[in-house]
C-alpha cells in the first residue's frame, strides 16, 4: 500500500474524542500520538494487529479509516460502442439494456478531460468535431474501472471511478476519445480533494496506450481538524485488439 500522510491538529482535538467506555478498555484518542503513529502505519503497511486493536476501541475513528486487512476490490468493465455511441452486447452486437449501458456513463460530477484527445493526426477525409479531426473508421471502447475502498467496520468508505474510451483496429489503438474519473458512495466523513494526476500516454497507432489518474481523499475522523489521507489511482492499460487491462492502487 502506498504511503499515506496524516496532518493532526492535536491541541485542538483535547475533550473532543469519545470517552472512554465505562469497561476496562481504553478509546483510541486521536489526539494521543501513539495513536496517531498507528494510523500512519495502518496507512504505509506497516501496522501490526496492535494497531488495528488499537483502532477498533473507538468506533467513530474506525468508520472513518480504510481496513488495511481489507484490500479494496477493483472491477472492470468494457464494452464496444456502436455508432449512435451505445453500448453493446458482444454476443448479439444490440445495445445494453439501460441499466447495464448506464455503468458506462461518467457520473454527473465525473471530472473529464475530453479536449485532451488524442485525435491526431486525423485520417483521410475525416471530418472536424470542433475540438479536434476525429478519426473515422475502427471501433470505438468504453472502459470503466471501479475500485472499492472498506473501513473497519466492514461498511463501504467510498468507491473510485475511472472512465476511459479508446478507438483501435488492425491490432493498434488509434485514439483516445473522453476520459475522466470521480469519487462516489463516500461516507459523511470522507471527503473528496483535488485530483492529483491525469497521465495518458499517445494513443496513435500503438500496440497499447494508458490513461492514469489519481486522486487525494481525505478521512477527517473529527470534523476538518483530524485528517488522514489516501491517494487511490488507476492506470487503465488498453490494446490494439481492445482488450483492457488495470493496475492500481492507492
Amino acid at each position: 500500500m502506498a504511503a499515506g500522510a496524516i496532518a493532526i491538529a492535536a491541541a485542538l482535538l483535547t475533550g473532543l474524542t469519545p470517552a472512554a467506555s465505562a469497561s476496562t478498555t481504553t478509546v483510541a484518542d486521536p489526539s494521543d500520538p501513539s495513536v496517531q503513529a498507528a494510523i500512519q502505519r495502518t496507512l504505509d503497511g506497516t501496522w501490526s494487529q496492535a494497531d488495528v486493536d488499537l483502532i477498533l476501541t473507538n468506533p467513530n475513528l474506525a468508520a472513518t479509516l480504510p481496513d488495511p486487512r481489507k484490500e479494496p476490490t477493483t472491477v472492470v468493465k468494457s464494452a464496444d460502442l456502436n455508432t449512435e455511441g451505445q453500448p453493446v452486447d458482444p454476443a448479439n452486437g444490440e445495445p445494453l439494456p439501460p441499466e447495464q449501458a448506464a455503468e458506462f456513463e461518467p457520473s454527473p460530477t465525473a471530472d473529464a478531460t475530453i479536449a485532451d484527445r488524442e485525435n491526431l493526426p486525423a485520417e483521410p477525409g475525416a471530418t472536424s468535431t470542433g475540438i479536434a479531426p476525429r478519426i473515422t473508421g475502427g471501433t470505438w471502447r468504453t472502459t470503466h474501472v471501479i475500485r472499492t475502498h472498506w473501513s473497519y467496520l466492514g461498511d463501504v468508505i467510498y468507491k473510485y471511478h475511472h472512465w476511459a474510451t479508446f478507438n483501435y483496429g488492425g491490432g493498434k489503438v488509434r485514439a483516445w476519445g473522453s476520459r475522466s474519473d470521480d469519487v462516489t458512495n463516500e461516507v459523511d466523513w470522507v471527503d473528496v480533494r483535488e485530483r492529483m494526476s491525469n497521465q495518458a500516454t499517445s494513443a496513435y497507432q500503438t500496440l497499447y496506450a494508458t490513461s492514469y489518474m489519481k486522486r487525494k481523499i481525505a478521512h477527517c475522523y473529527i470534523g476538518n481538524i483530524a485528517c488522514a489521507y489516501t491517494y487511490p489511482w488507476v492506470k487503465t492499460r488498453v490494446n490494439g485488439n481492445g482488450s483492457v487491462s488495470f493496475s492500481t492502487g492507492s
